[in-house]
């Protein structure tokens, strides 16, 4: 979802511009007082006020040629006429200043028809270009008013008006409230730029209380005269045109307040709209001097703190910078004069002259709306022919749609006729001249020697002789040079009539062309000198480009010329010129160039950030300080110290010894990326804090950088690293995970990951599963391997086995082996590998668009490097600190368990080596143990050959043992001493243990204290998390700190900044910032309860307001201030908050069934006006006791008389137009309560939205009346009775259907609540219902005043105003006559459900589907564009009664009775003729048809032409003639008429046994049987058969009365308050029926 705010500066500075001014009209009876409220509005709210006598004054005094005329009408005792009054106020309205400050208009429509109309006046304030916004409707009663006017005097000199309590002499005399004038002096902001503006009250002296004078036009006969025709002939026409205005936006304000209430009144509504001021410009020269060759820069950092109106604020530099606004829009570059800038909004401009400064305080808009800045295309392009010069002025003329001059062919034959014209004029002056010396002479001579004179003429030698020399001598004079401007000067102004700019092609290119320009007053804003070189030049890149072969070959002599020229003409410039190398470059590159170079003056420059502006921002952040103290006061301040210092307290609790970055709580404006470098967003989209060491200024923010070489990146083209079009986005989290081992990195690690969204990494698990594949196992640490323990058993299993010991590191790679290394023994690991392995996180899907979770990254100073050089920054590093107790605690277990691993493997690896050398032992003593017997067998045959048997058998077993000797002694058993452990105690063991974890644990900690130590230096933010304690409370300590990173991640590069309400309001006040769109609401809030109805933070005094960007929001709370201030993009997500209406709602129901407390439960909640009629008046007899309203109602209350309900409701509606009711609307409590009250609230369109009934039954008043009177310490007596309270309930529910009926059928606005719920219960429901309705108003409202068709249920349309406004096609619904061409009559449902409006009319549809069908495209189903018109009157089909059948005699039905629709569904067959029923009988054409059924009925009214002229056949079913009821006999008349209905009646009877009291069982029999009968016989009519229902239902209750009394009195006597609520009032009323029984007759109605 998008943004409800546009966050991108440029965008929204656009917007503000292209905004409507507001524009206001203010209306009312003659002598309300338009006037002074129209002019306190224009001087607050600083728009222009227009009213005729403000406009004919203005012309006169101003002396324009309308001023003279209407002086000369003044001057001739007549008057103005009207259409010349209206012509000039046209003028005004349509004036360039209006278009910027809007208006307030008070003087139309006049009340004189003499001249314009009143439809025709009302017609041209529709027209209006600027439409009016607020319409401002003063009322004051009639009788106010007279006698108001009627006690004003006037001062016969100076005009001015003055009320009776002003010119009373006994009375201390104040000028305070007259009219036309107000005493107001304004100190010099300058001095006082903390005080408001003060109203010095002005005394009259006795002398001008004795020369005031009677008005005759203000007597009471003549002020009613007037106050009638306004209501004659204007009043209708306004309140139709007031009726389509926006109800949001029209203010009924109290006529009988004073002028400054009246004003406070609309200002108080227009600032809990939250409308913006108009943007006034405010002069920033100061009385001192500049001087007008001051530095642009010095120039611009003095006057950004000139005339500051809000302190801390300076003024910020736009983008014309020294260059006059209005100058540039004309087409000029002209550098702006100090004393005359200005500051608009939040910007300065430095204008030009007095006249431009003029223009510019008009209407800044039309002169900063974009394109603008935009540079005049003034220039001249100058260079050879082959450097690309003819197509780069052709380029540059189309791309900026102004003429290319080539200004020397152009004025060569201007040039010659200028020439020959001042040669013929030299020559003709040089003639006279020489002809009058020539006589002279002549004279002389005649006079001295009397020679005679000779005729003179033009062909005289001598005279052609003079005028020879002189026209030589001419055209040696400077003269030609002015004739050659002036020719330069026609060319470029016959160019500048049809093109604001133009391009001069090869001119001026010595100093005498650029001479004859000065002459001419042609400045060009630019030259461009294009330098052919020759070879190869390199391009932005740096790659070598050649000369492509489209150059030109250009000869080396005119080259050198050129170059000559350009070097002379150099030292003669004044103007901004370039000179560009076009070797080898395209035109579209060249031309590229050209316009950065001419735009270059009017963008954004970026600055280093220097101690100036740091002792700038010191001062700011001092003034703003300093208005906060001075707003709150001391101890609001001491209190925020002690709110911080808890805080503070509190975080160190809570996040131990985590890092906070001081600079991301400083007020310092940062820029787009916050305080991280975005150069290295941009390249690397990696988030590095910078410092302000390394800083820069752009548009007034500041950026940090990582170093010095991001910065010189940024400075040279610094829009490609912010958001031109929309927000940065920060890359996704990620975070480092270190922590001794222990410490649970890898379990809560993986479990904050799954939390967040996040993958979880474990680096050295990765480089165990790179390693797996090739080495089969784990490649555990050093000092956690066994390997080597087992490495000499290992050994020897290889070497009893015959084996090769394998090559360590076989197949593995030089990375592989790295990794290898890095694993055991923490060699680190190279930076091909790290870029592998590492920076894929960073820049590769899916870690780059979800992040990461790291774990044991860096681990060394070597990572940590390799981190920076690549830029692969973290957001945070979270440390597992543990105790070594804790670690030890957690790893001993492990540790033993690996132990007896570990011992069972060298246990079996000793079983495996004793087998090996057993089983070698074995085969080795068996085959020497035969090759022994062999040997001894040998010996022993030789030697022993002789003896006997016996001596062989002993010698052969002495041989086997000297054998198995020899082999005992060759073979021995081996011994495996080497390969065993000592034996080791259990706790020795686990001491040692211990050890050795401890020792893991101190290096591990300085390993990872110096990994932290690097990475504090590179401000990566800390977060210290104590592992020592339970996993739960470890894990809720991560998700505290970490999950913000996360949830509020979109708005890490936004900085919110809370600001006190006074600067807040002054912010507002200058223009310096905007109202958000959510105006006066809670943002918060909103986005958590999504309600329409949400409270208006009105007066914002107690509001929390919070600066973001150039908007302010205004909050309710504090938390909800800081909840906002964590990520404002999230609660900006948010559909755009309409403009909030006023609730208007009443509440009704029977004494005690909470009407009061639900009243009171909106009122709190939404801020509403809680209204009861009692507290209505007295606030009126308080408010305004000597009102005419007041006086009558005193007149009654005197007389000890009930105030009548018409002053009641004059009353109700003089509140209504208070600030709370107006603003956040008001709820009427047990108001209306009688009919009357209702249609007289109707008759002064008091129309709540929703009109709330509690219902509840009687018992249940009773029941809550008893118990309310039981209840102690009441404030005061009240008549709480039962009898009081039944009366009051009696008369609630008789008034009560009548204002049910009332409102159901008018406004369909009444919604019953079942008043036994909880109150829970109705607060939901009531919310729904009025939810509801609040969201039809305001998409009527949208879409109504966006032209579209809008749902007006629930829109409170009266039937009379629905009737009046109906739309052409009536009660038919268009869809289905468009769609379907049926005629659908939607008048039997009163209902507006289906209704809709579209262009002011009122269209009703058959259904919802069909509703939403108009409700797209409305345009489709009216006119022109209806495919099928309404048929007229007399061819509409309409249904007819029986009555009205009977009525038509002796005309016929059609068809003979039987049912057309029928017969055509038939097929037009015999069988299908039926006879309809008068039932349903139609009328179409002027003929009667019958239908069989209701839905057959339908069919013939929806498509008439179908049906209305079938023919019956020849043969035709004999009509049934229907028998007489009276001609039957009687029991046959008593079967056919009465007996189902007296059959029922008896059923009753039976089963009720009715008893009423003091009737015998047999009457009372007959009284219940007569009642139901009338009740529910339906040829009554309805209202006959509710009546008898009453009284059957009375009849009912009195029955009851008995077998009620009969089983409560069974006992003793009872005290009162032990009786049951009603017992007392049923017993008198039992008691009183004996009365009306004894004196009624038996056949009278027991029931009354």
């Amino acid at each position: 979802m998008d943004l409800v705010d546009n966050l991108i500066e440029d965008d929204a500075e656009r917007a503000r511009l292209l905004s409507k001014p507001t524009c206001f009209l203010v209306v009312g009876r003659p002598g309300v007082g338009k006037s002074t409220l129209a002019k306190n509005i224009a001087d607050t709210w600083g728009c222009v006020l227009i009213d005729d006598t403000e406009v004919l004054d203005s012309h006169i005094t101003s002396q324009t040629e309308d001023g003279v005329k209407l002086l000369h009408i003044l001057n001739a005792g007549k008057s103005v006429p009207e259409d010349v009054v209206l012509g000039l106020i046209l003028d005004m309205l349509s004036s360039t200043k209006v278009e910027h400050y809007g208006y307030v208009l008070s003087c139309l429509p006049f009340m004189s028809e003499e001249g314009v109309g009143v439809d025709e006046q009302m017609e041209t304030i529709r027209k209006l270009k600027l439409k009016p916004d607020f319409i401002v409707n003063i009322k004051c009663a009639d009788e106010d008013l007279v006698q108001r006017l009627a006690s004003q005097k006037q001062h016969p000199m100076t005009g001015l008006l003055y009320n009776q309590d002003q010119w009373k002499v006994d009375n201390e005399f104040h000028v305070t409230g007259f009219i036309g004038e107000e005493g107001a002096e304004e100190e010099d902001k300058e001095d006082s730029q903390d005080e408001d503006e003060e109203e010095e009250e002005q005394s009259a002296p006795r002398c001008t209380i004795d020369q005031l004078v009677w008005i005759p036009e203000r007597q009471a006969r003549n002020t009613s005269f007037r106050i009638n025709t306004y209501k004659e002939k204007i009043l209708r026409p306004l309140e139709d045109y007031m009726m389509d205005h926006n109800p949001i936006y029209l203010l009924e304000v109290d006529g009988s307040e004073t002028p400054d209430e009246l004003l406070l009144f609309v200002l108080s509504r227009l600032g809990s709209m939250a409308i913006q001021r108009v943007s006034i410009p405010v002069v920033l020269h100061q009385d001192e001097e500049l001087p007008e060759d001051i530095e642009t820069e010095d120039l611009l950092r003095f006057m950004s703190s000139s005339r500051m109106l809000v302190p801390g604020f300076r003024w910020r530099r736009s983008r014309w910078g020294r260059s006059c606004p209005v100058a540039l829009k004309e087409g000029r570059l002209v550098p702006g004069k100090p004393k005359f800038s200005v500051g608009f909004r939040d910007k300065m401009y430095i204008l030009s002259s007095q006249e431009a400064y003029d223009k510019f305080v008009g209407n800044p808009s039309r002169y900063l709306l974009p394109p603008m800045p935009s540079p005049p295309c003034r220039v001249c392009i100058i260079g050879t022919a082959a450097a690309g010069r003819p197509e780069l002025s052709v380029l540059m003329g189309a791309r900026h749609n102004v003429s290319v001059l080539e200004l020397e062919k152009l004025a060569e034959p201007l040039l010659a006729e200028l020439e020959t014209e001042w040669l013929a004029k030299v020559k003709e002056d040089s003639v006279q001249a020489a002809m009058e010396k020539i006589r002279t002479k002549q004279q002389n001579e005649q006079s001295s020697d009397g020679t005679p004179a000779v005729e003179v003429t033009e062909r005289h030698p001598e005279v052609v002789a003079l005028v020879q020399t002189a026209l030589e001598e001419a055209k040696k004079q400077d003269a030609a040079k002015e004739i050659y401007a002036q020719a330069l000067m026609k060319v470029v102004k016959e160019n500048e009539a049809c093109h604001q700019g133009w391009v001069l092609d090869n001119f001026p290119r010595n100093a005498s062309q650029l001479e004859a320009l000065q002459r001419a007053g042609i400045h060009p804003n630019f030259l461009f000198c294009l330098m052919h070189t020759e070879g190869t030049l390199p391009d932005q890149g740096g790659a070598p480009q050649t000369e492509s072969g489209e150059d030109k070959a250009e000869p080396k002599a005119e080259k050198d010329q050129f170059t000559r020229q350009w070097e002379a003409l150099q030292l003669s410039l004044s103007i901004s010129h370039s000179v560009l190398q076009t070797g080898g470059r395209h035109p579209e590159e060249l031309l590229h160039e050209i316009v950065q170079l001419m735009e270059k003056p009017f963008k954004y420059l970026p600055r280093e950030f220097s101690a100036v502006d740091l002792d700038e921002e010191a001062e700011d952040i001092e003034a703003i300080a300093n208005l906060e103290v001075d707003d709150d006061g001391d101890d609001s301040a001491k209190d925020t110290a002690e709110e911080e210092e808890e805080k503070e307290e509190e975080e160190e609790e809570e996040g131990g010894d985590s890092e906070s970055l001081s600079d991301a709580t400083s007020k310092r404006a940062f820029g787009d990326t916050f305080i991280f470098c975005p150069v290295v967003l941009k390249k690397h989209n990696a988030l590095v804090p910078g410092t302000d060491e390394v800083s820069a200024k752009y548009r007034e923010k500041v950026y940090y950088f990582s170093n010095v070489d991001a910065r010189e990146v940024f400075m040279r083209s610094p829009e490609q690293f912010v958001g031109r079009s929309q927000l940065l986005k920060p890359p996704a989290l990620r975070i480092f995970v270190l922590g001794c081992r222990g410490s649970g990195k890898t379990t809560q690690g993986e479990w904050l990951a799954e939390q967040l969204g996040l993958f979880h990494i474990q680096f050295r698990e990765h480089l165990q599963r790179l390693l797996a594949p090739k080495i089969k196992q784990r490649v555990n640490p050093a000092d956690e391997s066994t390997e080597e323990h087992l490495k000499a058993l290992k050994t020897a299993i290889e070497d009893a086995r015959g084996e090769e010991p394998p090559e360590e590191d076989a197949g593995l790679t030089d990375e592989e082996i790295g990794i290898k290394a890095y694993l055991a023994d923490d060699v680190p690991l190279s930076s091909q590998v790290l870029e592998k392995i590492v920076n894929p996180y960073w820049k590769k899907e899916p870690y780059l668009s979800t992040g990461f979770i790291l774990e044991d990254f860096p681990h060394n100073t070597e990572e940590v490097q390799h981190m920076i050089q690549h830029h692969l920054y973290p957001d945070a590093v979270v440390t597992l600190m543990a105790g070594v107790e804790d670690i030890q605690a957690r790893l001993l277990p492990k540790f033993w368990s690996r132990r007896r691993a570990h011992c069972q493997r060298r246990e079996a690896m000793l079983d495996d080596l004793r087998q090996i050398h057993t089983k070698a032992r074995e085969e080795n003593m068996t085959k020497r143990r035969a090759e022994l017997m062999e040997e001894k067998a040998a010996s022993s045959t030789a030697k022993f050959s002789c003896r006997a048997e016996d001596e062989d058998d002993e010698d052969s077993a002495n041989i086997e043992d000297e054998i198995e000797a020899i082999l005992e002694e060759e073979y021995p058993v081996e011994r495996y001493d080497e390969f065993k452990d000592d034996d080791e105690a259990e706790e020795a063991t686990t001491e040692r243990l211990k050890t050795e974890i401890e020792e893991r644990y101190v290096a591990d900690s300085n390993n990872m204290a110096i990994v932290l130590e690097v990475l504090s230096e590179l401000k990566i933010p800390r977060i210290s998390i104590n592992a020592s304690r339970k996993t739960p409370v470890v894990r809720r300590q991560l998700l505290l700190k970490v999950e913000p990173l996360q949830l509020n991640r979109e708005s890490l590069f936004q900085k919110c900044q809370a600001i006190s309400y006074r600067l807040a309001q002054r912010l507002l006040l200058y223009s310096y910032k905007f109202h958000s769109a959510f105006g006066c609401t809670d943002p918060v809030k909103r986005y958590g309860e999504r309600e329409l109805i949400q409270p208006v933070l009105w007066p914002l005094e107690t509001a929390f307001p919070v600066l973001f960007n150039q908007y302010i929001y205004f909050f309710g709370s504090k938390k909800n201030q800081q909840t906002f201030m964590l990520n404002p993009l999230k609660y900006l997500r948010q559909s755009k908050p309409y403009p909030m209406l006023s609730v208007k709602m009443a509440v009704v129901g029977p004494p005690k069934s909470g009407k009061t407390s639900v009243a009171t439960m909106f009122a709190q909640r939404y801020g509403l006006d809680l209204l009861s009629i009692g507290g209505v008046m007295r606030r009126i007899l308080e408010e305004q006791e000597h009102s005419d309203l007041a006086v009558q109602m005193k007149l009654h209350l005197n007389r000890g008389l009930v105030v009548p309900d018409e002053l009641a409701i004059r009353c109700l509606k003089k509140v209504l137009m208070s600030l709370v009711c107006s603003t956040q609307g008001y709820v009427l409590d047990g108001f209306p309560m009688t009919m009357k009250q209702a249609e007289l609230m109707q008759a002064n369109s008091i129309i709540p939205m929703m009109v709330v009934e509690m219902e509840l039954d009687t018992v249940e008043v009773l029941k809550r009346g008893l118990a309310s009177k039981m209840e102690e310490n009441k404030p005061h007596l009240m008549h709480d009775s039962a009898e009081i309270l039944h009366i009051r309930n009696t008369c609630y529910r008789r008034e009560a259907e009548l204002m049910s009926r009332h409102f159901r059928r008018q406004y369909d606005n009444w919604i019953p609540t079942d008043g036994l719920k909880s109150k829970w219960y109705i607060w939901e429901r009531l919310i729904k219902e009025i939810s509801v309705s609040m969201e039809h108003v305001h998409t009527y409202l949208r879409r109504t005043r966006s032209g579209q068709a809008g749902w007006i249920n629930r829109q409170c349309v009266t039937p009379q105003e629905f009737q009046r406004r109906i739309g052409e096609f009536a009660h038919y619904c268009p869809v289905c006559l468009a769609l379907r061409d049926h005629l659908v009559d939607c008048s039997e449902t009163p209902s507006l459900t289906y209704a809709a409006e579209y262009n002011r009319r009122y269209f009703k549809m058959c259904d919802a589907e069909h509703l939403e069908i108009f409700l797209a495209s409305p345009d489709e189903f009216v006119s022109p564009r209806c495919p099928r018109p309404l048929p007229q009157a007399d061819r509409l089909p309409r249904k007819l009664t029986e009555a009205e059948v009977k009525n038509t005699f002796p005309q016929q039905i059609e068809m003979k009775g039987f049912c057309p629709v029928t017969y055509l569904d038939g097929k037009l067959r015999y069988e299908a003729l039926v006879h309809g029923s008068l039932e349903f009988a139609l009328e179409y054409r002027e003929r009667l048809y019958t239908c069989e059924t209701k839905e057959k009925q339908y069919r013939f009214l929806s498509a008439p032409e179908l049906y209305w002229d079938l023919k019956l056949p020849s043969k035709v079913p004999p009509l049934c003639q229907p028998i007489p009821l009276t001609s039957l006999p009687t029991l046959g008349y008593l079967e056919q008429g009465v007996a189902v209905g007296v059959i029922k009646a008896m059923t009753a009877v039976g089963c009720l046994k009715p008893k009423f009291p003091f009737f015998s069982m047999e009457r009372s029999a007959l009284h219940y049987l007569a009642f139901y009968m009338k009740a529910f016989n339906h040829r009554s009519t309805e209202h006959i058969r509710q009546m008898y229902k009453k009284k059957l239902a009375c009849f009912e209750e009195n029955c009851d009365l008995i077998p009620y009394l009969s089983s409560v009195m069974r006992a003793n006597y009872k005290f009162h308050s032990k009786r049951p609520v009603d017992f007392d009032l049923k017993l008198k009323k039992f008691l009183a029926l004996r009365l009306v029984a004894q004196s009624q007759a038996p056949s009278t109605n027991p029931a009354l």
